[in-house]
C-alpha cells in the first residue's frame, strides 16, 4: 500500500496503538506530505488551526482551542531549541521532507516532555535500522500566481545497512522560497474634523459647540456647525489607509542524518541529528499610506452616513485633499535556524529496559527591519494632494483609492535635518516634509542541552505490565538582543527625488481583484536611499547597529529586548503501565506523576533616569524557583474488537514566552509626568487540569469513527495589570516616582512637573488566579471504500470537525478571550488510490475568530472572517522507481478578511493567490 491510502492507514494504526488521545499524519509512502509546509499538513488534523495572519509562511498553529504558544514541539519525543522569537514555533522553518510522521499528543503522560499545556507536536524522524536500504530523490517546482513567482526545490536521501546490525541514513532538502502577500489595510477610524464640508446630514450627528468656550459634554462630539438632531457621537471615517506588498525570497535548507548500531540482541546505540536554516534575505514590505488624520486635511463625504450596533456613525466613501502621503519601504531580512544532535542508548531484555539520551541543540531567529519613508505632509496652505476613496464595505473588489497628481511625486528640496532626541526617526526640511529612518532589530539565540535516563521493569500476568521511572536535566538559555534604528547621523543633505521610483507591484497589485487601487504607487528606492544616507556620522557614545544606523538608546524597546533567561529544569517521573482484564474487557494505559523544578535566572537592563534626567540602563538580575507536580491517568478499554473507549485526566503547564512578556522594567518621561512599564521577571507558568474522553469505532480495516470530548481548566493565565495596588502604589520611590495617590481616576505623584503633580501611568502583566475553561469536541470519520466493487473500492474519505469554547472571566470581571482561535473548524477530504494514479481533494474551513487590538491597528479587538480553502493533489506512478505529482493550493482563491465589529467596517484584506507544485520523485 502506498500513496494517500497508506498515509491515512498509518494514521489509524498509530491512533489505535497509542495509550492516550493522539492524532497523526505520516508520509504517503512516496516520501512526501502533499502540503506547502509542516503547518499546512497538520491543520488537516482535528483540533489544529493554522494562523494565516502569520507573516512569511511561518505556519504557526493553534491546538485544541489554545494559541500555539501553549503547545510544545519535540523531535522524536525530545525537547530541542526552537527558533522562537515572538510567537510559537515557526513550522515553516522546517522542510517536511525529513520527517516520516508527525503526531499530536493531546493527552501527555508522565513520561512525556513537560511544557505543553495544549499538547505536544512531535516531529518524527525514523531511525536508521528501521529504514529500507536505498536512495530517494525529489525535484520540484512551485509556482505562485501572485507575481508569477517560481520556486525550485530538491531533496536527496540515502539509507544503508552496512551490516545487519549497523545502518546509516542521510537526507538533505533544499527549497528556493519566493512568494508574496498583498494587503489593503484600514488602520484607523477617526472623527471627521472641522474642515469637513458642513451640511445638514453631517451636522445632525454632532452636538453644537457649547457657548462661552465651555468643554464639550462627556460622551459627545461637538462642532461649530453641529445640531445633534440624530446623534451627538459624530461621524467616524477610515482615516489611515494602506496598500501593502509583503515580498519574501530566500533559501530553506533542512537535513537529517543518523546511524544506529545493534551491539547485541539486547543493546542498541544511536546517534542522530538535524539542521535547518531558513534565510529570507530578500524579505521586504512595500507600503503606500494615505493618512487623512491631520487636522488640515479636508474630507468631503460622497456616501451616506450609516450607524452600526456599536452605537457609532460612519462614512466609508469621500473625496479628500491635503492628506499626508507616506511612501515607505521596509527591509526585513529573516533568518530562522536550528540544529540538534542526539545520542541514545537502549538496553532491553524480557525483564528490563534501560535508556539514556544526551542531546545538544541551538537555535536562532533574527528578525531585522529598516524602514525608510519619504513623507509629504499636510500643510496649512494645502499640499496639492487630492483624490477619492471608498473602502468597498463588505466587498474589497469595490475598493477605490485615487491619488492626485498622477505623475511621479517630487521630493521637496532639502537639506533634511535630524530632529533630535525627542523625535529620533525623523529628518525634516524647511517645507515641513519628512524622511523617516526607523526600525527594530531582534536577535534571538536559544540553547538547550539535556540528559535523560529511564528504567523500566516488565511484569507478566500482573495488572501492571511494567513500572517505569526516569529523570531529566535540561538547561535552556534564551538570549535576546535588540536595537532601535534612529535617523541620527545620517546624510540628510543627500535626500532628493532619486529616492523614489514606481513600485514594481503597481501593475498587478492584489491579483487585479483589489478594485480601483492607487496604481500611481511610488515607493522608496531602498538601495539608492541607503547608499545616500550612509555612512552615518557618529558622536562620542553612539552605538552603530549591525545594519549601519545609530542606535536609539532612549527607545523603550532597546531595553525591553536586551536580556537573557536561563532555566535549569530538573524533572523526575514514575509511571505504571496497565494491561489487564476487567469483566472480560482489556484495559490498558498508564498512570503516574511527573515532578518538574525550574530554577530561573534573568539578566536584564532596566530603563531609568539619572539625577540629570538622562536615560540610564541598570543591569539587574532576577531569580525565582518554581515547582510543579503533574499527575496523569490515561486508560483505554477495548470494549470489542472494533470499539475503544479512552479516558484521560492530567495536569500540564507552559512557561510564558520571554519576548512576549519582556522581563525588563522601563520608565519613560511624558509631557506631564511618567510612564512605568513593569517587567515580567516574576511571571510563572500557566497550569491546566485536563479531562478527556474518547470513543473510537474501527468499523473496518484502516477506517475509523471517533468522538473526543475534553475540558481544560487553566489557572495562572497572564493578563494586563489591573490591581490598584500596582497601578498606583502609595510608595513608588523604588522607581524614582516618589509617593503616589489617586485624584479621581488619575494617579499622581508628589513630584512636580511644570509646577503640577506628575501624572503617572503604569502598565504591566501578572498571573491572575481566576480559572479559565476551554471545552471542546472533536469528531473524526475516516473510511476506506474497499468493500465496494470494482472502481469504487479505490476511494476513501475523511471528515473531521473541531469545536472549542472558552468560558470564564478574568480577575477584573471581563470575559475571557483567547485571541486567534476559531470556535468551529472542519476538514473534508476525499481521495482515490488505484493502480498508478492517486488523487486527493481537501476543503479546510474555520469560522471567524477574534484578534487582540494593538500592533498596526488602532482600536479594540477585531474579527477575522470565516474562511474555507480547497486544495488538491494528484500523483502518477511511472514505474517502480519514478512518480510524478501535481499539487494545487487555494483553488478557490480565498482572501483573509479582518473587520471591526461587522464586515461593513473592514480593517484588513490579505491576498496570497493560488499556488501550484509539480514534483518528480525517484528511488535508487
Amino acid at each position: 500500500m502506498t500513496g494517500f491510502k497508506k498515509s491515512y492507514a498509518d494514521a489509524v494504526r498509530m491512533k489505535r496503538e497509542s495509550a492516550g488521545i493522539t492524532d497523526s499524519i505520516s508520509s504517503d509512502g512516496l516520501g512526501r506530505f502533499p502540503d506547502l509546509n509542516v503547518g499546512e499538513a497538520i491543520q488537516r488534523l482535528p483540533g489544529v488551526q493554522i494562523n494565516r495572519e502569520a507573516a512569511s509562511r511561518d505556519a504557526t498553529i493553534n491546538l485544541r482551542g489554545l494559541p500555539g504558544t501553549y503547545a510544545r514541539t519535540t523531535i522524536n519525543g525530545q525537547g530541542f531549541a526552537e527558533p522562537i522569537l515572538d510567537s510559537s514555533t515557526p513550522l515553516g522553518a522546517f522542510n517536511s521532507d525529513i520527517f516520516s510522521a508527525i503526531s499530536i499528543i493531546k493527552s501527555p503522560s508522565a513520561a512525556d516532555q513537560a511544557g505543553g499545556l495544549s499538547g505536544i507536536i512531535d516531529l518524527q524522524i525514523a531511525p536508521a535500522l528501521g529504514r529500507k536500504d536505498g536512495g530517494t530523490m525529489k525535484l520540484a517546482y512551485e509556482h505562485n500566481e501572485l507575481g508569477d513567482l517560481g520556486s525550485p526545490a530538491a531533496t536527496i536521501g540515502y539509507n544503508k545497512h552496512l551490516t545487519d546490525d549497523l545502518a546509516v541514513f542521510g537526507v538533505l532538502a533544499y527549497k528556493k522560497e519566493k512568494f508574496r502577500r498583498d494587503s489593503i489595510n484600514f488602520v484607523q477610524y477617526t472623527q471627521l474634523n472641522d474642515l469637513t464640508v458642513s451640511n445638514p446630514d453631517l451636522a445632525a450627528y454632532y452636538a453644537a459647540t457649547p457657548a462661552g468656550g465651555s468643554a464639550c459634554p462627556s460622551g459627545q462630539v461637538c462642532r461649530p456647525w453641529g445640531t445633534g438632531a440624530k446623534s451627538t457621537k459624530g461621524v467616524l471615517f477610515p482615516s489611515d489607509n494602506r496598500q501593502i506588498v509583503k515580498y519574501n525570497e530566500g533559501d530553506l535548507w533542512t537535513g537529517a542524518a543518523g546511524l544506529e548500531y545493534r551491539v547485541n540482541e539486547d543493546l542498541k546505540v544511536g546517534l542522530s541529528g538535524f539542521y535547518t536554516r531558513r534565510n529570507l534575505d530578500k524579505n521586504y514590505t512595500d507600503l503606500l499610506e494615505v493618512d487623512m488624520r491631520p487636522t488640515t486635511a479636508v474630507i468631503k463625504p460622497t456616501g451616506v452616513v450609516f450607524s452600526l450596533a456599536d452605537g457609532f456613525n460612519y462614512i466609508n466613501a469621500f473625496d479628500y485633499s491635503n492628506a499626508q502621503v507616506n511612501r515607505s519601504f521596509r527591509s526585513e531580512p529573516l533568518i530562522e535556524k536550528t540544529w540538534n544532535v542526539t545520542g541514545n542508548v537502549e538496553y532491553r531484555n524480557d525483564d528490563w529496559r534501560v535508556t539514556g539520551v544526551l542531546a545538544a541543540s541551538e537555535a536562532s531567529n533574527n528578525a531585522l527591519q529598516t524602514q525608510i519613508d519619504v513623507r509629504t505632509l499636510a500643510k496649512a496652505g494645502g499640499n496639492g494632494i487630492s483624490g477619492s476613496f471608498f473602502s468597498g464595505g463588505e466587498d474589497i473588489g469595490k475598493y477605490l483609492m485615487s491619488l492626485n497628481p498622477a505623475g511621479a511625486p517630487v521630493v521637496s528640496v532639502g537639506p533634511y535635518v535630524w530632529q533630535g532626541a525627542g523625535n529620533t526617526p525623523t529628518l525634516q526640511n524647511a517645507a515641513g516634509d519628512q524622511v523617516i529612518v526607523a526600525g527594530s532589530l531582534g536577535y534571538l539565540t536559544n540553547k538547550l542541552s539535556s540528559a535523560q535516563g529511564d528504567i523500566e521493569r516488565f511484569f507478566e500476568n500482573r495488572v501492571l505490565s511494567s513500572l517505569v521511572a526516569g529523570a531529566r536535566f535540561e538547561r535552556a538559555e534564551f538570549t535576546s538582543r535588540g536595537y532601535r534604528t534612529s535617523a541620527k547621523g545620517v546624510q540628510g543633505q543627500n535626500v532628493d527625488s532619486s529616492f523614489l521610483k514606481l513600485s514594481p507591484y503597481a501593475s498587478d497589485f492584489f491579483g487585479g481583484s483589489g478594485g480601483a487601487y492607487a496604481a500611481n504607487w511610488y515607493t522608496v528606492d531602498y538601495a539608492r536611499a541607503v547608499s545616500r544616507l550612509q555612512p552615518v556620522t557618529t558622536a562620542p557614545g553612539d552605538l552603530v547597529t549591525p545594519t549601519g544606523w545609530i542606535n536609539d538608546p532612549t527607545n523603550g524597546s532597546y531595553s525591553a529586548y536586551n536580556f537573557s533567561v536561563t532555566n535549569d529544569n530538573t524533572s523526575a517521573y514514575v509511571m505504571g503501565k496497565i494491561d489487564t482484564q476487567v469483566l472480560g474487557v482489556r484495559v490498558r494505559g498508564n498512570t503516574g506523576a511527573r515532578f518538574e523544578s525550574t530554577d530561573q535566572t534573568i539578566n536584564a537592563l532596566n530603563r531609568n533616569f539619572d539625577a540629570a534626567g538622562n536615560v540610564v540602563y541598570v543591569p539587574t538580575t532576577y531569580h525565582q524557583k518554581y515547582e510543579h507536580i503533574l499527575p496523569s491517568l490515561l486508560l483505554a478499554a477495548d470494549l470489542t474488537d472494533t470499539l475503544v473507549l479512552r479516558g484521560a485526566s492530567y495536569k500540564t503547564f507552559v512557561r510564558p514566552q520571554p519576548r512576549n512578556l519582556a522581563p525588563t522594567t522601563s520608565l519613560t518621561k511624558t509631557g506631564n509626568g511618567f510612564q512605568l512599564a513593569y517587567g515580567g521577571y516574576d511571571l510563572q507558568p500557566y497550569t491546566a487540569w485536563s479531562h478527556d474522553i474518547s470513543l473510537e469505532w474501527y468499523n473496518r480495516p484502516n477506517s475509523l469513527v471517533s468522538v473526543d470530548v475534553y475540558q481544560k481548566t487553566i489557572r495562572n493565565l497572564v493578563i494586563a495589570e489591573n490591581r490598584l495596588s500596582r497601578l498606583c502604589p502609595a510608595d513608588a520611590t523604588a522607581y524614582g516616582l516618589g509617593h503616589l495617590s489617586l485624584n479621581g481616576t488619575t494617579c499622581q505623584s508628589d513630584i512636580l512637573v511644570n509646577g503640577s503633580p506628575a501624572v503617572v501611568q503604569i502598565s504591566g502583566n501578572y498571573n491572575q488566579q481566576n480559572p479559565i475553561k476551554v471545552s471542546g469536541v472533536e469528531i473524526s470519520v475516516q473510511q476506506n471504500f474497499d468493500f465496494l466493487p470494482g472502481f469504487w473500492k479505490n476511494f476513501g474519505g475523511v471528515f473531521n470537525y473541531s469545536y472549542a469554547k472558552i468560558s470564564g472571566t478574568y480577575a477584573d470581571g471581563t470575559k475571557a478571550i483567547l485571541p486567534g482561535v476559531s470556535k468551529n473548524a472542519f476538514n473534508i477530504i476525499g481521495f482515490y488510490e488505484g493502480g498508478k494514479f492517486g488523487a486527493r481533494l481537501v476543503y479546510n474551513y474555520r469560522d471567524e475568530y477574534i484578534l487582540a487590538g494593538g500592533n498596526t491597528f488602532t482600536g479594540g479587538a477585531s474579527r477575522v472572517k470565516a474562511r474555507g480553502q480547497l486544495d488538491g493533489s494528484m500523483s502518477y506512478t511511472i514505474n517502480d522507481r519514478f512518480s510524478v505529482s501535481f499539487d494545487a493550493y487555494n483553488l478557490t482563491d480565498e482572501l483573509r478578511t479582518q473587520y471591526q465589529n461587522v464586515e461593513l467596517m473592514p480593517r484588513a484584506n490579505d491576498y496570497d493567490g493560488r499556488t501550484y507544485t509539480l514534483t518528480l520523485r525517484g528511488s535508487f
